[in-house]
C-alpha cells in the first residue's frame, strides 16, 4: 500500500470508527538512564505531559518525590485533577497485581495527612482525589518477587536485594519526616524480615551485616545522608546504582505495559510517577502517540 492510500486510511478510521484499537507501545523504545538522559528536558521542571491520538489520551505528571502538599509536584496533581479529562490512574509506589482502587492503599494515604504535608507523597496525595472523584487508580508496578526473581536470575545474592531495597528506602523515610534517631537500627529488623519472608530467604542479613556490605561495595557508611542519586540508575554507576539499573529495566517495560493495557480499557490514562521513567519512557509514547504537550508548573 503507497504512504497516500495509508494516510488516506488512517483518516477514514478517524472519521468513522474513531480508531478503537489503542496505540501499541513499543518497549525496544525503553531508553535506559544516562548522563544524557538525566540532562534531557524536562529535568527538574515538574510537567503535566500529554498526549492525544484519535480516541486515546495519556497525561503524565513529570513528578519529583514530594511530601508537601504546596510543592510544584503536588500543585501539578492538583492541576492534572482540575483541567484535564481523564478516566483511570496510575501510581508509582504499588503492583498492579492490587488490582483496582485498593481500599487499604487509600486508608494508608490519608494516614499523617495534615495542612501541608502527606507522608505518601504524591502518589497518595492523587489517591486521595482519585477516591473523591470516583476515578479508579491502579499502581503501575511489578511485584517485588518478580524483581527479586529478575535480579536472582542476574546473579546477584539475596544480601544484594534485601541491602539494596533498605538503603533505597532511607531517602523516602527522611521524606516522610521519620524520627532520624537511631533510624537505621530502629526500621532494620521490620524492613528485613517483610522482604525476607516475601521472597522466601531463610536466612535474613543483619542490619551490621548489610551495613558492612553497603560500606564494602560503595565506599562509605550507610547513613540516613544517603540520596536519591546514589541508588538511581546507572548502568556503569556504583554498586547500587547497578542494581537500581537492573531493577529499572523490569519496573519499565512493565508500567509500559500498564499503560497499554489502561489505554485500551479505559482510552484516557493518567500516570503520576516519577519525572525520570517518563523520560526512560517516552520514546515510546512518542512514536504512537505523537508529539507531547508540556505545561510546566511555576
Amino acid at each position: 500500500m503507497s504512504l497516500k492510500k495509508i494516510i488516506s486510511f488512517t483518516a477514514i478510521c478517524f472519521l468513522l470508527v474513531g480508531c478503537t484499537t489503542a496505540p501499541k507501545l513499543n518497549p525496544s523504545l525503553i531508553r535506559p538512564w544516562s548522563e544524557t538522559l538525566d540532562k534531557e528536558y524536562p529535568q527538574d521542571k515538574v510537567t503535566i505531559v500529554s498526549y492525544k491520538h484519535g480516541p486515546y489520551e495519556l497525561f503524565y505528571v513529570t513528578a519529583h518525590h514530594s511530601t508537601q502538599i504546596s510543592s510544584d509536584t503536588n500543585r501539578a496533581v492538583d492541576a492534572l485533577f482540575d483541567k484535564k479529562k481523564f478516566n483511570v490512574l496510575v501510581i508509582e509506589p504499588i503492583s498492579y497485581s492490587y488490582g483496582e482502587s485498593p481500599a487499604w492503599f487509600v486508608e494508608e494515604s490519608k494516614k499523617g495527612l495534615s495542612q501541608d504535608f502527606v507522608p505518601g507523597g504524591e502518589s497518595a496525595w492523587a489517591t486521595l482525589k482519585a477516591n473523591s472523584a470516583n476515578i479508579p487508580f491502579y499502581g503501575g508496578e511489578p511485584d517485588h518477587l518478580d524483581i527479586y526473581k529478575a535480579l536472582k536470575a542476574k546473579g546477584y545474592p539475596d544480601q544484594d536485594v534485601i541491602g539494596f531495597y533498605f538503603a533505597r528506602q532511607i531517602p523516602a523515610w527522611i521524606r516522610q519526616k521519620e524520627p532520624v534517631k537511631n533510624l537505621l537500627l530502629k526500621k532494620y529488623p521490620d524492613f528485613s524480615n517483610s522482604y525476607c519472608q516475601r521472597f522466601s530467604i531463610q536466612i535474613c542479613p543483619k542490619l551490621n551485616e548489610t551495613l558492612a556490605w553497603f560500606k564494602s561495595n560503595n565506599g562509605h557508611d550507610l547513613s540516613i545522608d544517603v540520596t536519591n542519586n546514589e541508588m538511581g540508575p546507572y548502568q556503569n554507576g556504583t554498586f547500587t546504582q547497578r542494581i537500581a539499573y537492573a531493577i529499572d529495566e523490569v519496573r519499565n517495560a512493565y508500567t509500559l505495559n500498564v499503560v497499554q493495557t489502561l489505554l485500551e480499557k479505559y482510552k484516557k490514562v493518567a500516570v503520576v510517577y516519577g519525572a525520570s521513567h517518563f523520560r526512560n519512557l517516552r520514546k515510546s509514547f512518542d512514536e504512537v502517540l505523537g508529539d507531547p504537550s508540556f505545561e510546566e508548573i511555576k
